[in-house]
């Protein structure tokens, strides 16, 4: 941690930070300690909020921004508002997905808003440890599911991509301008 002159800097700190903390909850394996139906999975409540937490945070900077637009259901849509608009940034080419609007939203309510206010999910919602390379979303019967160690490497590329422009991005955000009145 350190003190930063600007938000743009800062994200250069914090989002690696918490990729870093994700990807050590991703593959720490439970053992000893922990109740058998548990032992050899992951630490994957905490990593999937942090994945959800960076993905919210990436699609923030790109609220109201001029000219971005994601395509959603066919359609080219920008991040009007704050919440689940802000996981819209999933389809864009940061993050590679093609989800549907009723898909997004309920990965914003049943999975990041559950998770980290409530430290709970839905029921028939899960969280599964695929294989990285495997798609991080697994639709079935209309329900979104998590495939953390997919999701972990399509944020890795995704922050990449956004630190790489995010001078470009972030002065002058409505994000930016959110924080700035904070002070």
């Amino acid at each position: 941690m350190a003190i930063h002159p600007s938000t743009t800097s800062l994200l250069h700190e914090s989002l690696p930070e918490f990729l870093q903390a994700a990807a050590h909850c991703i593959s720490f394996s439970k053992g000893v300690g922990w109740p058998a139906q548990q032992k050899g999975g992951c630490l994957g409540y905490p990593g999937a909020g942090l994945l959800f937490c960076i993905a919210d945070t990436i699609g923030s900077y790109h609220e109201r921004r001029e000219g971005f637009t994601v395509k959603i259901d066919g359609k080219e849509r920008s991040i009007d508002t704050d919440g689940y608009q802000h996981l819209f940034i999933l389809n864009s080419p940061l993050y590679n997905q093609d989800l549907t609007e009723a898909h997004i939203k309920k990965l914003y309510s049943n999975y990041r808003n559950l998770l980290l206010h409530n430290s709970a999910l839905a029921d028939n919602n899960f969280l599964f440890l695929g294989e990285a390379p495997g798609d991080p979303f697994h639709i079935e019967n209309g329900t979104p599911h998590v495939n953390v160690a997919g999701f972990l490497r399509v944020s890795q590329a995704a922050v990449s991509a956004f630190l790489s422009r995010a001078s470009a991005v972030v002065p002058g955000s409505h994000q930016e301008s959110i924080i700035e009145k904070k002070k």
